[in-house]
């Protein structure tokens, strides 16, 4: 990857965090975000939309969905990977589908999948996602969906109980099943590209694991969807560096390949310092992937604390603390 010119700016108002971010079919409407807000201060985190342009963004671009499920009052919601007709025009022009997590008065204590599809004004069809118990061979505590694109929808559980359970999951919409990635410790599934467009069966999906060493890793992976097949698992550490906390989170497709956000913890103690970075990873005709090209970003106004959230093109969308709470910031690659 060659050096390029960054351009960093806030984008959305202060406590309006980006989670997930795609292309938008609409005339107008390029792009739409995914992520949460608070309504007030000390109340409790609730899910948003956002469609318009990506920056600056504008005021009249946010959508405020309440998740509605029979018999259950919604208390908390947090949105997650949005996916548009643009890609699978099968959802029907100008609907979409979102995925997340939520909480409803007298359930459970912990975070429930869901997912949403059609009408930007909410009259689509919610979808709880919950990683049966049977499937996952205990008591299920968290759902946590991260990403959809295609059939499929990604995202991570743990058990009840058992620390250090935690396992990633495809969930297939058209069918309705369950597969578990087992390709390492505590595997958390973050985000998902269909390979070949609309119809295709084939998917890269990127996240982290504990690998060798007790260190989490980042990981790249190819799914089939008809034959449940996973393959090509590859490990990836920051900077082609052993021993960096490395963690992928949103993943885009670029000729000839993958561009992937994430972040890094490298060092210890008083050395010890926390990045995100975008990574350029080729990709085969036969589906493997080759070595990646690392690019750190850092945004001037965030100090020393910044997430890497998730990637649309040359742009990588995240957060950095500000008095108060959190502050949305785009970050463009002019390459």
């Amino acid at each position: 990857m060659s050096t390029p010119v960054i351009t960093y700016s806030d984008i959305l108002a202060p406590n309006y965090g980006v989670s997930g971010i795609r292309q938008d079919a609409g005339d107008g409407h390029p792009v739409v975000i995914t992520g949460g807000y608070q309504p007030g201060p000390g109340t409790k985190l609730q899910g948003m939309l956002y469609r318009g342009v990506l920056s600056p963004t504008d005021s009249t671009g946010y959508i405020r969905l309440v998740p509605q499920f029979p018999g259950q009052t919604v208390t908390t919601s947090n949105f997650y990977g949005p996916n548009t007709s643009l890609f699978n025009p099968e959802m029907g022009a100008g609907n979409i589908r979102v995925v997340g997590s939520y909480k409803y008065r007298g359930g459970p204590k912990g975070d429930q999948g869901l997912m949403y599809q059609g009408a930007l004004d909410g009259a689509g069809t919610w979808t709880q996602i919950v990683v049966p118990d049977a499937v996952a061979g205990g008591p299920v505590a968290n759902t946590l969906c991260h990403s959809t694109m295609g059939d499929l929808v990604v995202g991570n559980y743990d058990l009840a109980g058992q620390p250090a359970s935690g396992n990633g999951f495809i969930y297939n919409v058209q069918t309705r099943t369950y597969t578990l990635l087992e390709v390492g410790n505590l595997a958390t599934a973050y985000g998902i590209w269909q390979n070949g467009g609309s119809g295709s069966t084939a998917y890269t999906v990127t996240g982290g694991y504990v690998a060798e060493g007790d260190v989490n890793t980042g990981f790249l992976l190819n799914y089939d969807s008809a034959t449940g097949v996973v393959s090509d698992v590859t490990s990836l550490s920051f900077n082609g560096e052993p021993g960096i906390v490395t963690h992928f989170e949103g993943i885009t497709g670029v000729p000839g390949g993958f561009s992937v956000v994430g972040m890094y913890l490298a060092g210890r103690g008083s050395s010890e310092h926390f990045g995100v970075f975008i990574a350029r990873v080729p990709r085969s005709k036969d589906g493997s992937f080759g070595p990646a090209t690392w690019l750190e970003i850092h945004n001037p106004d965030s100090g020393r604390m910044i997430t890497g959230n998730s990637i649309l093109e040359n742009s990588l969308i995240g957060l950095y603390p500000v008095k108060g709470g959190l502050q949305s910031y785009v970050a463009t690659l002019s390459i």
